[in-house]
């Protein structure tokens, strides 16, 4: 699948820098990017499902702790 990515002109400059930094592509950078914010997205739905099973089930968990 192919899709544009339209950035304004500081957006692009400071991606720009960044690759040069890491002598890595633009391209690579950004999905660099969003696979972080992907992983960072999937954990926090998986903290916040163990929260509300946690909450769910607290009386039972306090028992089994003892």
């Amino acid at each position: 699948m192919a899709m544009t990515l339209r950035l304004d002109d500081e957006r692009e400059r400071r991606l720009r820098l960044v690759a040069d930094e890491e002598a890595r592509s633009m391209h690579a950078v950004v999905v660099t990017a969003i696979d972080d914010y992907l992983a960072r997205r999937n954990a926090k739905e998986f903290d916040d499902l163990a929260d509300e099973i946690i909450d769910r089930h607290a009386a039972l968990l306090a028992r089994l702790a003892e």
